[in-house]
This record gives structure tokens, sequence and C-alpha cells, in this order.
């Protein structure tokens, strides 16, 4: 959906508190979790957000029903804010990954690998939006994202699903650039 400035960032607004609110409720418990175990479940949450920011872009923005539409539009007009709303992540994030989390893990650690996802997710909001509108540095790392998504936009539904890593794509064989310099090795 086409949105304003602000209802595009609205989640820098809202996850943010909602993540210290209970991380202070992890740690303001009983039996708080100890700050070694809390930073690597935060760390794991990071790394997880990166392969379902993959498999989400791929899979569920490229052929889910409701959603590939809307990511068409995107792509065919990449500089509009066409985004979720805020409380539509709040709901997806609430049941898809703190509720299964907190089930699995107890809310000490379930507030940090939330924590972690919500991170890499900001992050990814933010690394789309700046390939998107600034005009990075040539060679540093915005540039190279930004590159590595115009390959995207150009081709699609072949490949280069990640925004803030290539990792993923390499790992599945979805990157752009490596199959080009394949088919360009093999024509040799």
């Amino acid at each position: 959906m086409k949105m304003g400035r602000l209802a595009y960032f609205a989640e820098f607004f809202v996850f943010p508190p909602l993540v210290l609110f209970f991380t202070a409720l992890a740690f303001a418990g009983t039996t708080p979790p100890r700050p070694a175990d809390w930073a690597l479940a935060y760390l794991v949450g990071v790394l997880a957000w990166t392969l379902i920011e993959y498999l989400l872009h791929r899979f569920v923005f490229h052929h889910a029903p409701i959603l590939a539409p809307m990511h068409e539009r995107h792509h065919d007009e990449p500089l509009e804010l066409i985004g979720t709303p805020a409380w539509v992540s709040v709901l997806v994030g609430a049941a898809a990954v703190a509720g299964p989390c907190w089930a699995m893990l107890g809310l000490d650690l379930a507030t940090a690998v939330t924590a972690g996802m919500v991170t890499g997710y900001l992050y990814y909001v933010f690394i789309h939006y700046v390939i998107h509108h600034w005009q990075p540095r040539p060679g540093s790392y915005l540039a190279r994202a930004r590159r590595w998504h115009a390959l995207h936009h150009h081709f699609a539904d072949e490949g280069n699903f990640g925004v803030t890593t290539s990792f993923w794509d390499h790992v599945f064989g979805t990157a752009l650039e490596s199959r080009r310099h394949k088919l360009h090795r093999s024509a040799d």
C-alpha cells in the first residue's frame, strides 16, 4: 500500500519501545537471563531475520496472492513509499515471531530473539529505503546493496532476493551476479 513518510517509518517509533519494554520485563523477573545468553539469543534473532527476509521476499512477496501485486507495484514504482502499515507488522510479528518464541524459549530468551529479529527487520526497512532514495558513496556497502537490489528489480523473479545481505542468495543459488559470471565462463 502506498504510504506517507510518517506511516512508512512508523515502525521505528512502535517497535523499539515494545522491545525495550519486554526486555526490561525479562530482566526484572525473579530469575533474569544471563547477559551473555541474552546477547547470544539476540544475535541468533538478527541472523534468523536475514533468512526470513530472503524467504519472505522470494516466496511471499513474489508469489502470495495478496502481497505479490503490492510488491509488483513496488517494482513498477520503486521510488514510491509502498509498504505494510505498522499495526500489521506488529500483529504479524507478535503472532509469527514473539508468540512462538515465548512458547519455545520462555519470556527471557524469547525477548532476546524477538529483539534481534526486530532489529534485523528495522535495518532491512532502512536499507531498502536508502538504496532506493539515496545516492551512496561509490564502493560503499550501500552502493553495493543498491546495485544488488537494482539487479533484482531488473530480473525480479530470478534472484537477488536478499536486501541486507547476499548470503542466502549465494546459499540457495539465486545470486544473479554469480550466475551471470558462471554463464560467461561457460561460454568461453
